[in-house]
C-alpha cells in the first residue's frame, strides 16, 4: 500500500501524522510524507524572490523531516519525504496521483483553516477531486478500536468494505455496518380518497428496501469474517448522513468508512452528498474510498 501524508506543521496536520502512526497497515507500506508550499501574494502578483521561497521552503522542509522522523521511529515502513511549491488544493491530489497513492492522509483543518469549521478548503477539495482513498483525520486523538461503515449497496461502499480488509486490523476490532432506509414521503397533492392506499404502498416500499439492504450487510459481514469477529449490522430510516453521523456519534466510532458515491450518485461527481455531508459533519476521522481505490 502507497500513502501520502500531507503535512503543513499545523495540529491539524500533527493529528493526521499521529494517527496514521496507531492505523494497522500492511508490512509492505510505504508513506511519503509531502509539504505542499504556497508562496504569498502581494496585490496582483506572487511573493517576488527566491527569498519568500526559500524561506517557505525551509520550514515546509523542516515540517516533513520532524513528521517523518516520528514515523521511522514508531514504525518499520519505508518511508520517503517531498517538498513541493504550489496550491496545496491541486498538488497534493497532483502529487498523490503521479505518486499512485493508494491513499491520502490529511488533517482537516491545515494552518488557514477558521476554528470553527470541521473541515478546511485544502482537505475539502482534496476530498472531492482525489482519484484514491482519502481519509480526513478530525477530532480528539484516538486509537482505532471501532469502526462503522456505510453501505447503501452501492459498488464504492463494497470497496470501502474491501479497502477495510487490506488494513492489518486486529481480529477483536468492533465494526458496525449500516444501512440507512430512507423515509419514503407522502405525497402532498395526494387526493385524501387515496391516502390509505398510498399510506400501505409507502409502508411496503420502505419494508422491500429494507430487506435490500439487510442483505447488503449480511453480504457485507461475510466478506470480513475472516479478518474481524466483532461487527454488528444496523438499519435504521431516515436522512442517510444524519443517521451516518449520529450513529457514529452513538456507536463512539473511532473511524467512519463511506464509498465516495452512492447509488444515487452522478457518474460525474467524485464525491457524493452523503460522503461530503458525512465528512464535513462527523466528530471523528473519515475514510472514503473510491472507484479507483484498489480493493
Amino acid at each position: 500500500m502507497r500513502v501520502l501524508l500531507a503535512t503543513d506543521g499545523s495540529p491539524g496536520s500533527r493529528a493526521a501524522a499521529a494517527f496514521l502512526n496507531d492505523l494497522p497497515l500492511p508490512p509492505s507500506t510505504t508513506i511519503r510524507v509531502v509539504a505542499v508550499v504556497q508562496l504569498p501574494v502581494f496585490g496582483l502578483t506572487a511573493a517576488p524572490a527566491p527569498d519568500f521561497k526559500l524561506m517557505g521552503l525551509d520550514r515546509a522542509a523542516q515540517t516533513v523531516v520532524e513528521d517523518a522522523r516520528g514515523m521511522r521511529s514508531a514504525r518499520g515502513l519505508a518511508l520517503e519525504t517531498d517538498v513541493a511549491l504550489g496550491d496545496p488544493r491541486m498538488e497534493i491530489v497532483r502529487q498523490a496521483e503521479a505518486w499512485g497513492a493508494d491513499l491520502i492522509v490529511i488533517g482537516a483543518r491545515g494552518l488557514g483553516g477558521v476554528k470553527r469549521f470541521l473541515l478546511g478548503s485544502v482537505s475539502d477539495a482534496v476530498a472531492r477531486h482525489a482519484h484514491c482513498a482519502v481519509l480526513v483525520v478530525k477530532g480528539r486523538r484516538r486509537k482505532l478500536g471501532s469502526v462503522l461503515v456505510a453501505m447503501d449497496g452501492s459498488e464504492d461502499s463494497f470497496r470501502a468494505v474491501r479497502f477495510l480488509t487490506r488494513l492489518a486490523l486486529p481480529r477483536q476490532t468492533k465494526v458496525r455496518l449500516l444501512s440507512v432506509v430512507e423515509r419514503t414521503r407522502y405525497p402532498a397533492t395526494a387526493p385524501k380518497s387515496l391516502r390509505g392506499q398510498l399510506v400501505a404502498m409507502l409502508k411496503e416500499l420502505e419494508a422491500e428496501r429494507r430487506g435490500q439492504l439487510d442483505k447488503v450487510l449480511e453480504h457485507a459481514a461475510s466478506e470480513l469474517d475472516d479478518t474481524i469477529t466483532r461487527v454488528t449490522r444496523y438499519t435504521p430510516t431516515g436522512d442517510p448522513a444524519e443517521e451516518i453521523v449520529a450513529t457514529a456519534a452513538d456507536f463512539d466510532a473511532d473511524l467512519v468508512v463511506v464509498g465516495a458515491r452512492g447509488l444515487g450518485g452522478m457518474a460525474r461527481a467524485l464525491l457524493g452528498s452523503v460522503s461530503q455531508n458525512v465528512l464535513h459533519h462527523a466528530r471523528c476521522p473519515v475514510l472514503i474510498v473510491k472507484e479507483h481505490t484498489k480493493a
